[in-house]
């Protein structure tokens, strides 16, 4: 018996940044913050220029910038470590933070103390306006205090509490308002910076308080069942790589003031400080997306291409109208510093700003790889801009004044932007297409051999690279004395694990299928397998014999090769074959779901007749009594490997393969790839001659093929079109590359659908008239 229902009541309305999914909420949080900050900054840096001279402000402004230099060079890049790894850490995420704020405070205390006692070497000026003694006191506290200021925010969004940022930097900036005001009236020499440094003092007390107290243990308890062992080993590798670019990225920022003094004085080097505090703003909309992006992506390896071009997006939509505003408003924005601001800082403003809109890609790219422990990406994207700039200012300042940093920045982004488009785009012209590949695939090797070894059980030596899917690496593997004969296969994109999951998981099932019996002689044997550095990785048993396409093009074993492989297959199917009723679970696998991708990949004007074309052929298979059974699904003589006779002797890449697929199909795949690599013809080429000159020879291959398993017959029309569609898909899913190809597109899609349609839409009226 049952008691009442209680009425179902709404809940709670959430609004405002609540109502946004967690990523984007805490995105949005740290730019919101950025936002804040940056507002509230400028109304600082405005009271400071009126305030103190331009001579004192730029020494003040060139001391802040060295200890938030020396700051990020101290915390040894183990902010985005802790963003990275904190999600993760479930109950030692308190360990690990405490840990690693033991690390940053004693390495700033060394770093600021090696640089105020060498200053009268490398800033003299700044010895000469503050005294030894002074300065040395500033950096050995400043510095610690930067350091964990700047680590706690990454603390935050790690442990998904990035809205807190927004609230702690107002206070930030209001209580530098409030103690600025007060040091200037006490005539504290050094007011700036003092001001500066007890503010973060206070913060860095209250937030740390909270975090330690209640913040991380409530993580810890909340992320507990999904925690994952974190090494220090797994910590330092991904320092090691972080850091080398984060210290000289850390240079271009807060670098450069330094280098702007000894070039051209302390009231340019004033100039740019508050040119470069006001830019800054733009390039902490990236960097606050970016760590959100890391936070929670680490936690979802899958979703971080989307996860990146999401950030592109939602970045771009709220730098480039900042930038717009700052570009054709920077004259008016100086004026409220004072004239000397306005008159030499417009130009390098205007560039600065700009230099913000190829930024974003640049973050987003040193994020994702963040995600997946990219180390060359790491180290290489940030180091280059930083290069670029720091070398360009340096050269260009006594010709062209200040304005040359800005125009370093510029540059330096857009160098760097552009590289990262090419070594990303989907599909490239072959010139570019080689080296980009090769160089690609040669970091993702070094990144997973040592999971392979750990794998394998001792030390692999990688051989010759092998053919493979789009975004995946296939290497051969030179035996150990113990050992067999293996391949290494692995990929860091999304679509490329996921095919070799799928592949991995299909041979160990066919392995342990009883009704296969020595078939299972031609495929491969699972070594191992795991999830690492970001990448999917898998050994396999290395099959004897070569890739088929030299046994189709040699004349003495191209009827023997083509013959065995058509047994091999077939013989597969019949063993696990059942026969079934064509119906709509089936026509959404073998048709709709298919053209589905398909259409997407198709110009505009084609989609209509791709979806006409889709009902035809699933008008055609409806109602019809077919065979399923296990089926490989991409079987090309690529991935048929031949004996010196012809003979098949094992059968590779099983990412396609299902329990439950149209048996035939992989024959009609096999016909029509087969006469793709003898005559060098495109696919779609080879289709549409199949359909207007069909081939009686292919046809009598493709009805017995459905006799052995016991089908009734598909015309052979309708299978050809079905194993186009089946093979073009599938490409589709393995590589963004084909549908970004507009001549692989023009050539095996819309060829297809324009050419195939109407002959079936005139065989579709004859067999209603027949009806």
């Amino acid at each position: 018996m049952t008691g009442p229902v209680a009425p179902v009541r709404p809940g709670p309305r959430r609004g405002g940044l609540a109502a946004l999914a967690p990523s984007h909420r805490d995105g949005l949080a740290l730019v919101l913050s950025s936002g804040l900050t940056s507002v509230v900054g400028m109304l600082y840096w405005v009271v400071a220029a009126r305030l103190v001279p331009p001579a004192e402000l730029g020494l003040n402004q060139v001391a802040l910038s060295t200890m938030m230099f020396l700051g990020g060079l101290a915390q040894l890049n183990l902010s985005y470590a802790l963003l990275r790894f904190v999600p993760v850490a479930g109950r030692a995420a308190r360990r690990l933070v405490g840990g690693s704020y033991t690390v940053v405070a004693g390495t700033s205390v060394l770093v600021g103390a090696v640089f105020a006692l060498g200053a009268p070497l490398w800033a003299p000026q700044l010895v000469e306006a503050f005294g030894l003694v002074r300065l040395l006191l500033f950096f050995l506290v400043a510095t610690p205090l930067w350091a964990i200021f700047t680590v706690q925010d990454f603390v935050l969004t790690g442990i998904r509490r990035a809205t807190i940022v927004p609230v702690e930097n107002v206070l930030f900036s209001v209580l530098k308002i409030g103690l600025l005001a007060a040091v200037t009236v006490v005539v504290l020499p050094g007011g700036v910076a003092v001001s500066w440094v007890v503010a973060t003092g206070i913060i860095v007390l209250v937030i740390n308080g909270w975090l330690f107290g209640r913040g991380l243990p409530a993580h810890g308890r909340a992320a507990a069942e999904r925690a994952v062992p974190v090494t220090a080993g797994a910590v330092a590798r991904f320092v090691r790589a972080d850091y080398a670019g984060g210290i000289l990225w850390q240079a271009a920022q807060f670098g450069l003031p330094l280098i702007v003094l000894a070039r051209l004085g302390a009231e340019q080097a004033a100039v740019y400080g508050i040119v470069w505090t006001i830019a800054q703003a733009l390039y902490l909309v990236a960097a606050g997306m970016a760590q959100s992006m890391v936070a929670h992506s680490a936690v979802d390896l899958d979703g971080t291409d989307a996860a990146r071009r999401q950030m592109v997006r939602r970045a771009l939509t709220l730098v480039v109208p900042a930038v717009a505003v700052l570009a054709l408003g920077a004259p008016w924005v100086l004026a409220l510093f004072g004239p000397r601001y306005a008159h030499d800082g417009e130009a390098v403003l205007v560039l600065t700003a700009l230099s913000a809109i190829p930024n974003v890609i640049t973050a987003a790219e040193i994020a994702a790889a963040r995600v997946r422990q990219r180390v060359l990406v790491q180290f290489g994207v940030p180091s280059a801009i930083a290069v670029v700039v720091i070398g360009l200012a340096w050269a260009l300042l006594p010709r062209l004044g200040v304005t040359a940093v800005g125009l370093a920045w510029l540059l330096g982004q857009v160098v760097v932007a552009a590289g990262i488009r090419i070594a990303t785009a989907p599909w490239l012209p072959p010139v570019l297409r080689r080296p980009v590949t090769a160089l690609r695939a040669a970091a993702l090797l070094r990144r997973v051999q040592d999971v392979a070894e750990a794998e394998a059980g001792g030390p692999c030596v990688l051989g010759a690279r092998l053919s493979g899917g789009s975004d995946t690496v296939v290497v051969s593997v030179e035996p150990t004395p113990d050992g067999p004969r293996t391949v290494l296969k692995t990929s860091d994109s999304t679509q490329g694990r996921v095919q070799l999951r799928r592949q991995t998981d299909v041979l160990r099932t066919l392995h342990a299928d009883e009704r296969l019996g020595v078939w299972r002689k031609l495929l491969p044997g699972v070594v191992g397998d795991a999830d690492a550095r970001g990448a999917y990785t898998v050994l396999e048993t290395r099959m004897p014999g070569a890739g088929g396409a030299a046994a189709l093009l040699d004349p003495a074993r191209s009827a023997l090769f083509r013959a065995s492989a058509v047994d091999a297959i077939t013989e597969l199917h019949r063993r696990t074959a059942d026969l079934v009723v064509a119906g709509s679970s089936e026509l959404d696998a073998w048709v709709h779901e298919p053209m589905t991708a398909v259409t997407a990949a198709l110009p505009r004007r084609a989609r209509p007749q791709a979806r006409r074309m889709a009902d035809l052929l699933a008008d055609r298979v409806r109602g019809r009594l077919v065979a399923v059974a296990w089926t490989h699904g991409d079987y090309t003589p690529e991935n048929v490997l031949s004996d010196p006779d012809g003979r098949v002797s094992g059968i590779v890449d099983w990412g396609q393969s299902r329990r439950d697929g149209l048996a035939v199909l992989d024959v009609v795949t096999f016909s029509l790839t087969a006469q793709r690599t003898s005559g060098g013809e495109e696919m779609g080429a080879v289709v549409l001659h199949r359909i207007v000159e069909p081939s009686p020879a292919e046809d009598d291959l493709l009805l017995r093929a459905q006799q052995t398993t016991g089908g009734r017959s598909l015309d052979p029309t309708t299978l050809t079109l079905l194993g186009w569609l089946q093979h073009v898909a599938q490409n589709l899913s393995k590589s963004g590359a084909f549908a970004a190809n507009p001549v692989w597109v023009r050539r095996n899609l819309v060829a297809v659908v324009r050419g195939a349609l109407p002959a079936l839409d005139t065989a579709d009226r004859v067999l209603q008239r027949q009806r």
